[in-house]
Formats: C-alpha cells, structure tokens, sequence
C-alpha cells in the first residue's frame, strides 16, 4: 500500500459517527505528528448539509473537541480518487463503498455500532470505541507509512 496521506471516514448519514471519527482521529494524527488529513462523509445521505447531532456534538465536547459547525455530505459528491484509505464504521458501509469500485486493500474497518437513536449516554460510548479504533487506525497509518 502506498503512503497514507488523505482518510475518509464513512457512516451512514455522516451526522454521527463519521463526523465524531474524523475529529478525534484529526486530533490523534496531530498529537502524534502523523501527516494525514482526514475528511468524513455517508453513504446515505438523505440531505447534504445537515449538522451532526446534538448527542455526537455533546460527546466530543467531553474531549474539548467542537464539531458544531459539522455539515453532511454524501460520499459519492467526493472526488474518492485522492482519498488513500477509507475508514469504514461497519462491514457493511464497506461493502457499500467496494459497490461504488473502492478497492478492498483501501478499507479499514472501525467496527462501531451506531449510536443515532440513542441518549447521550450511548452516544458517549460510543465516542470511547472511537478514540480506541482511532488510535488503532494511527498506528496502522504509521507503521505503513514508515514502509
């Protein structure tokens, strides 16, 4: 696999878990010095532009981390040519993005369970199993990018 250089997150309707994904692993990426910018989208969404929700935007506020001004947007309105890895939250959305050509080697899958529904409290594990996945994701970029 080539440098990792560009990461795209990818849920459903990227007012959750994508959106709160991409923030912490930004954070991640900038604590360890990894060279990497990372951008978050879904694969359904119904309307672009919606904000992430209030539950994602709390959760990450925990962190010190502020999403409020997140807005959705559908993966097929991106140019997924220069994006170098693609973080899935599920199997599923990754076997959506391999329907729309993305390669299999440029998947990694997050496995996070989605919390939109939910309460707050959900919401905010959720976040935990994403700081995890996250930092797991870092490395992976690290160690290959160090190849």
């Amino acid at each position: 696999m080539e440098k990792i250089k560009n990461v795209l997150f990818v849920c459903t309707g990227n007012t959750c878990r994508s959106p709160m994904a991409q923030a912490v692993f930004q954070r991640t990426a900038e604590e360890n010095n990894l060279d990497c910018t990372s951008e978050s989208a879904g694969v359904a969404v119904g309307a672009e532009g919606r904000p992430a929700t209030a539950e994602a935007v709390n959760a990450l506020k925990k962190l010190g981390i502020d999403i409020s001004g997140h807005r959705s947007r559908s993966v097929r309105s991106l140019d997924m040519s220069r994006v170098d890895l693609f973080a899935a939250m599920t199997m599923d959305h990754a076997e959506m993005l391999m329907n729309l050509g993305v390669p299999k080697n440029k998947i990694y899958v997050m496995d996070i369970l989605d919390p939109y529904g939910g309460n707050q409290e959900t919401y905010d594990k959720c976040c935990k199993a994403i700081k995890l996945s996250t930092e797991h994701l870092a490395e992976f970029i690290k160690e290959n990018n160090e190849r």
